[in-house]
């Protein structure tokens, strides 16, 4: 049932997500980097299975946050969702079939959440069959007690990098663009920084979202993981709400 000014919110938000999903579903490169990025997890396990440790229960961290390396692909799967809108001029339709631009922007979050979610799950189980193999056949313990919450911060970590690149390519538009700047802050940007001044790259984003997935930074310590958590929730909420306003007040041309 709808009222005189169209359908309640949350159902045209649920069909909007419905949408959105198969979208995603219909696009072969979400399949291809949906694919991709548990591969890339798996083979990532390789790095701290072989590089010296400073105890079994670190090199046993380091293997199992390496789920956290399909941030990538769920940052590009974030970006590719609201900047093709743009890039093939499907945005304005978008928003005259949809007139609440809030309603279509979070429709494009929550959907890219589910997809993101989903990708950073099946990366975690590649990358925890292919971690407890590699550690058994090197002679290393395979598991430990802090396993499940190394990989659900992985699984977090890596799916909200997937709203950040959606709100990232709502502020950019240019899709292009938006995945040049978000390689340049969050792979070799922060690089930089944490190389340049150690101290400070456990407050930016890049640090806190290793500290959630149980990484190791090699020049400081990171925050511990609930807190690294925050900041990093933290940061994508702030972005996410000023791609929300600015969404909102722009035109769309």
């Amino acid at each position: 049932m709808t009222s005189r000014t169209g359908p309640r919110p949350l159902t045209e938000l649920n069909r909007l997500v419905r949408a959105e999903l198969f979208k995603a579903r219909a696009s072969r490169t979400t399949w291809v980097l949906s694919i991709i990025a548990p591969v890339f997890c798996a083979l990532w396990v390789l790095v701290p299975v072989l590089v010296p440790a400073s105890s079994d229960a670190a090199r046993i961290a380091g293997v199992y946050s390496m789920a956290a390396q399909a941030y990538v692909f769920t940052l590009i799967l974030g970006i590719l969702s609201m900047a093709g809108e743009y890039r093939h001029q499907t945005i304005t339709w978008s928003f005259l079939v949809t007139p609440r631009r809030g309603t279509f922007v979070a429709a494009k979050l929550l959907a890219s959440g589910l997809l993101c979610l989903l990708v950073a799950v099946v990366s975690a189980l590649f990358t925890l069959a292919a971690g407890s193999v590699l550690l058994a056949v090197h002679g290393y313990p395979a598991l430990s007690s802090d396993v499940p919450l190394v990989l659900v911060g992985a699984v977090l970590s890596t799916t909200f990098y997937g709203l950040l690149g959606v709100a990232l390519a709502v502020l950019i538009r240019n899709q292009v663009g938006a995945i040049v700047l978000a390689a340049l802050l969050f792979s070799y940007g922060d690089g930089f920084l944490s190389w340049l001044v150690p101290d400070v790259y456990r407050w930016l984003p890049t640090g806190a979202a290793r500290a959630l997935s149980g990484m190791q930074a090699d020049g400081g310590a990171l925050l511990p993981a609930w807190g690294g958590g925050l900041l990093f929730v933290g940061y994508v909420g702030v972005i996410v709400a000023l791609a929300g306003m600015l969404t909102l007040r722009r035109d769309v041309t």
